[in-house]
């Protein structure tokens, strides 16, 4: 999972920086490639790494639920693809808009063919996607106090929690929901091979 993180985020980091979404101060970073930092790249598999070892800490005896199509699902991915791209209409909506379209593909697979299973099961998994998110916000803000890098004003909403601007908070919350569901999945498909 760590480099399917890595493979899926890369193109759309280096498109945030490039395009001035997000940024950092020179002298802050081991170097780069691309222009992602290469502690960012470390950060993808690593994220996706922790939130396997506190899977670990679960009871897996997952709900009996097959993996099947539900247009229900595909369609709840849809609606949040289409908040991103009407988020992109407004400048200030820019960052919100890229991480929901950026999101939209993941989880219409994920809630495409295991909406069941990933409903019936959420009660065990759902409390450490909630902690892991509220762990990885705290040491963001860190990171932004510190000014080890910063999101550009313009292109977001300036609602912030603290000094974390929210959407900070809703990419943690889908990369780790992206994690937690992926592990499911994968679980449940494991259990009926």
């Amino acid at each position: 999972m760590g480099m399917i993180a890595l493979v899926y985020t890369t193109p759309w980091d280096n498109y945030l920086i490039e395009q001035n979404i997000w940024s950092y101060p020179e002298g802050v970073v081991l170097g780069t490639i691309g222009f992602v930092p290469i502690e960012e790249y470390g950060f993808m598999v690593l994220q996706t790494v922790f939130a396997g070892i506190l899977w670990c800490f679960i009871p897996h005896n997952i709900p009996a639920s097959k993996l099947c199509f539900s247009g229900k699902g595909v369609a709840a991915a849809v609606i949040i693809g289409l908040i991103g791209a009407c988020c992109l209409l407004d400048g200030s909506g820019t960052y919100a808009g890229l991480i929901f379209v950026w999101a939209f593909p993941p989880l219409a697979i994920q809630w495409g063919l295991g909406a069941r299973a990933l409903l019936s099961s959420c009660k065990k998994w759902g409390p450490l996607w909630v902690g892991f998110t509220l762990y990885l916000c705290l040491a963001d803000a860190v990171a932004i106090a510190d000014g080890i890098w910063m999101i550009t004003e313009a292109t977001r909403s300036g609602i912030e929690i603290g000094n974390l601007p929210i959407e900070e908070i809703l990419f943690f919350g889908l990369t780790n929901l992206f994690v937690f569901q992926g592990l499911c999945l994968w679980q449940v498909w494991r259990n009926k091979v």
